[in-house]
């Protein structure tokens, strides 16, 4: 390796003591255990180990899906422990390109729309990323699918989409997890000369497997085992052409503009999903529907409600006090005390925290119509009695000061009266 670190300077990634936990009940657990690593641009190296070994974990560190719980991971000279979250997003969605073993193609969007999703995101101008699209596709033999959906595509067909989409960006690093696993030895054949093509071309590509024979196609293999580099072998082949990172393969434009054209294409995104999907559309609006509904029903009932009680309980004169002869409820001789007069209602009425005051006097009576008699409770009460209960007149006009003081007949009586 001293050979190619001398032609090619410093490294394009390097990995120094790193290591990955992963909480496992009290004790974590490693799955990576100070693993120092370097590569170089222009190499296509392979990581290979058994199912449980580490790789993937691995490979997601070295694009930016996941970080170190220790150690040190530079790209291109920068420390990526360093980087906020929008600028490792912006690496990974400007210099890294992935290439996954099931695909994850979205399968409303055809061929050219699975293509153009890293453009969109990067801000590239919409007839400038639909032409790279249906070139990269094109390229890979795929003129004849640009409009067809995964459904409507073979796995080969669609692992080459999928290898067109990494390059949509320009894809300086490809990062291929078992990109030949879940196809048959014709279509990986033809994946693996795709990929050689592209380090031909410049690109370092990184492919993790745990088949020897894809692995063969490397020019340098790291093995692991157990979250460590047992490991490292040069199979032969000389560097190509560097590919740097600051190369960007397709212009961008401002970040206002990549904002709205972002915003549009998730519009245009969700619309197709809708059409393509009607019942499930349906069933979802009318689960919002009902939803808000309900909420607002049961706001509105509760409100409703809370209102009600609260003029039941101002009906009731809760903020009303009674104060009568005796000594307390059910005192007998309290009819016989003559404490109170008029004039104390006047003396009350004066207190700055009293609203109304109202004396009364009770009694029971016969009272009669035509020849229909009724025992009756009357009350004898001042003029503000009414404002002092609560109570509203609902239909003629309640007696006043002036009535009281000349001790006029005026009688107020209820409905049921």
């Amino acid at each position: 390796m001293s050979n190619a670190a001398s032609s090619t300077g410093r490294p394009l990634l390097q990995v120094r003591n790193l290591v990955r936990e992963y909480p496992a009940g009290g004790e974590p657990v490693a799955v990576l255990k100070n693993i120092d690593l370097d590569v170089y641009a222009g190499e296509m190296l392979a990581i290979i180990g058994a199912s449980g070994s580490g790789k993937s974990t691995l490979m997601n560190i070295l694009g930016c899906l996941d970080t170190p719980t220790r150690g040190s991971y530079l790209v291109d000279g920068k420390e990526t422990r360093e980087m906020e979250p929008d600028e490792l997003a912006r690496l990974r969605r400007e210099h890294f390109g992935f290439i996954f073993q099931r695909y994850h193609l979205m399968g409303d969007l055809t061929a050219v729309g699975n293509v153009e999703i890293p453009a969109i995101y990067a801000g590239v101008p919409t007839q400038q990323r639909r032409e790279r699209a249906i070139a990269l596709l094109q390229r890979l033999g795929l003129g004849e699918r640009l409009h067809h959906t995964p459904g409507q595509l073979s796995g080969g067909q669609q692992q080459r989409v999928s290898i067109a989409r990494a390059l949509s960006n320009g894809g300086a690093v490809i990062l291929a997890d078992e990109p030949t696993g879940a196809l048959d030895k014709a279509s990986g054949l033809e994946v693996m000369n795709i990929l050689k093509e592209l380090h031909a071309d410049g690109h370092t590509i990184i492919i993790v497997t745990h088949d020897p024979q894809v692995a063969s196609n490397a020019q340098r293999v790291i093995e692991l085992s157990d979250g460590e580099i047992i490991r490292d072998t040069r199979t032969g082949g000389a560097f190509v052409a560097n590919k740097a990172l600051s190369a960007s393969p397709v212009a961008k434009g401002g970040e206002f503009a990549a904002a709205i054209g972002r915003m549009r294409e998730a519009f245009a995104m969700a619309v197709r999903a809708m059409v393509a999907h009607k019942l499930r559309t349906l069933l979802t609006m009318l689960g919002i529907i009902i939803g808000i509904a309900s909420v607002v029903s049961v706001v509105a009932l509760g409100e409703g409600s809370r209102q009600k009680i609260l003029a039941d309980i101002s009906g009731l004169g809760t903020n009303t006090i009674d104060i009568r002869s005796g000594t307390g409820f059910g005192d007998r001789t309290a009819s016989r005390i003559r404490t109170l007069k008029p004039q104390d209602a006047d003396a009350l009425q004066k207190l700055n925290y009293i609203d109304s005051v109202s004396p009364g006097v009770q009694t029971a009576r016969t009272v009669r119509k035509g020849n229909v008699e009724k025992t009756a409770n009357i009350n004898g009460v001042g003029e503000q009695y009414f404002r002092a209960m609560g109570y509203d007149i609902a239909k003629g006009v309640a007696f006043d000061l002036d009535s009281v003081r000349r001790q006029q007949q005026d009688a107020v009586i209820d409905p049921n009266t």
